[in-house]
């Protein structure tokens, strides 16, 4: 579910979106997490391969950490992932997006 949140207190420039909230199978999550995780490495990767051809004495280290925190992240679900399959249970996920328009 995708629902823009309008609050008082948000600022004009200033967004939320609550893009995930629900109980999930683990294969609903699945579904919705591994594809996720693996897109925002793939950007990081062509962004950094990209950054590197412009200037091959850039280090690109913000992406590289980035990568390397994502592939983290995806290990980390995915022992999630096992853990309610061995134990049955369903999976609860919330997720709301901060969206700041700056100059």
């Amino acid at each position: 579910m995708c629902t823009l949140v309008s609050t008082p207190e948000v600022a004009k420039d200033k967004h939320q979106i609550n893009l995930i909230d629900g109980c999930f199978t683990v294969s609903e999550v699945q579904d919705i997490m591994t594809p996720m995780i693996s897109k925002k490495i793939n950007f990081h990767q062509v962004k950094r391969m990209s950054l590197f051809e412009k200037n091959h004495s850039d280090s690109c280290a913000s992406d590289r950490d980035r990568i390397l925190e994502l592939e983290e992240a995806k290990i980390k679900v995915e022992d999630i992932f096992l853990q309610a399959r061995l134990e049955g249970k369903k999976i609860k996920m919330q997720s709301i997006i901060h969206i700041t328009l700056e100059d």
